[in-house]
């Protein structure tokens, strides 16, 4: 009986440290010697599964670079619901420019808030409004269900291959985690 105890024990810590050791660590922005991209792409795209579970104020704490606009998407019914809120980043000393569009961190939500709720955090801004404190308040508890960095202008090799050979699947294989990136 204290041989099986055991060896479910150490099969258990076994279990555990494999978990750990598959987690990759939050990467520093300066170790991306001013890639704004390949920052978020590592810490908020390929971390993705760390986050699921956790409130939006973990990922708030760790963002290095300021965010300059939301943008919500919704979800029709009665009533409206907040499904995804998009985080709009400018690399630093950087101006707007017509050939690129900013970065950002997309994130969705375990439980979407209702569109009303938004609204009034954001005063009513129906445009991309700037991140505000009241907005902070208002996102901060609610429970990440996915997160992703710019879809649309990645940089690993890996994942633009995936993208092409993936079509409709893609997103649905890189929210399941069934995509793995280095």
């Amino acid at each position: 009986m204290k041989r099986t105890n055991f060896i479910l024990f150490a099969l258990f810590l076994l279990l555990s440290c494999g978990e750990l050791w598959a987690q990759k660590p939050y990467k520093p922005a300066a170790t991306f010697n001013g890639d704004t991209l390949g920052y978020l792409e590592y810490n908020y795209t390929k971390r993705q599964p760390q986050y699921i579970g956790k409130t939006v104020e973990t990922v708030l704490k760790e963002l290095e670079y300021p965010i300059i606009y939301v943008m919500g998407t919704f979800q029709d019914g009665s009533p409206t619901k907040l499904v995804r809120l998009t985080l709009g980043i400018r690399q630093v000393g950087k101006e707007p420019s017509a050939e690129r569009s900013d970065y950002y961190i997309a994130i969705s939500f375990a439980n979407p808030p209702d569109a009303d709720a938004y609204w009034e955090a954001t005063d009513n801004n129906r445009s991309s409004p700037a991140f505000s404190q009241k907005i902070y308040d208002f996102i901060k508890e609610l429970e990440i269900s996915y997160i992703s960095s710019n879809w649309n202008i990645f940089k690993d090799p890996k994942l633009i291959e995936e993208q092409k050979r993936g079509g409709g699947r893609f997103w649905e294989k890189l929210r399941n985690g069934e995509i793995e990136f280095d």
